[in-house]
């Protein structure tokens, strides 16, 4: 229940990304995506912001409970992760607000997640369930080390996850000692290939179960001295990773202004009635 990793063994990473209940192809969608975005921290909302700027409408789901420990954060970070996604907040103890919550995730393109697999099963909210009503549905499930039964219940955050991948063994290699790479290095990379996965899986039109390990990611990273998302689904992904270049811009220019993020709930009336209108 810890999130530690130990920096003086190679772990076997897991996969970086592993893909089940994948639906033949269909036909390409010709219209932006509905993308619910049940995460919170960083890899799941900045792939959420990612699509946003592909064009996406995101509606960022919290609990009235929990809500995204980011929001206690600086309000900087946490705009440039949100800023422009409409926000719901649902109370997942109440009938009506699981009510709520499975009617947007059955209208939703991409669901986004970050929690173990157990968090959600334990309100009724099975990934598999959906799907099966779904094939075209594409659910990115972000965790420290992916979602089978003994390690999809392990706690893990970018720091972590990262030294399990194997990079404060190469700074040591580099550098003489045990060091961070950056600041929780593992969250980005997973959520720029959380976007960048999602949305080849869209515009393919497939539908499937993308489990993304942030743990697996930093070590594919390592290994390969970048990350590419050739296997997912298709080669044909790789093309999304030349416009999630696009997206990020040069290292050297700094990113326009994002829009404050919505408060807590502030969508809550006009999503929901449209939401009702569309059921």
């Amino acid at each position: 229940g810890l999130a530690v990793a130990r920096a003086d063994r190679v772990m076997q990473a897991p996969d970086w990304c592993r893909v089940t209940n994948a639906g033949t192809a269909g036909v390409a969608p010709r219209r932006p995506a509905v993308v619910v975005d049940l995460s919170s921290l960083w890899a799941g909302p900045l792939a959420g912001a990612l699509l946003l700027r592909a064009a996406a409408e995101v509606i960022k789901v919290e609990s009235v409970a929990r809500p995204d420990g980011a929001r206690r954060g600086h309000s900087g970070f946490f705009d440039r992760l949100n800023g422009g996604k409409r926000c719901v907040a649902l109370d997942f103890a109440d009938a009506r607000g699981l009510a709520a919550l499975r009617a947007l995730l059955r209208h939703a393109d991409i669901v986004i997640e970050g929690s173990r697999p157990r968090a959600l099963r334990q309100m009724g909210i099975v990934a598999e369930e959906f799907l099966a009503e779904r094939p075209e549905l594409v659910w990115v499930s972000v965790t420290a080390y992916g979602r089978d039964a003994t390690v999809g219940e392990w706690v893990g955050f970018g720091d972590d996850a990262a030294v399990a991948a194997v990079l404060s063994q190469r700074m040591a290699e580099t550098y003489g000692q045990m060091l961070f790479v950056g600041d929780a290095v593992a969250d980005p990379l997973t959520g720029l290939q959380a976007a960048v996965a999602a949305l080849a899986a869209w515009r393919q039109g497939r539908g499937g179960l993308g489990a993304m390990s942030v743990a697996g990611v930093a070590a594919r990273a390592a290994r390969l001295g970048g990350i590419w998302p050739g296997e997912f689904l298709s080669a044909r992904a790789e093309r999304w990773t030349r416009l999630a270049a696009k997206w990020t811009g040069r290292r050297d220019e700094v990113p326009a202004a994002t829009r404050r993020a919505r408060a807590l709930g502030a969508d809550n009336a006009a999503v929901l009635a449209a939401l009702g209108a569309l059921c």
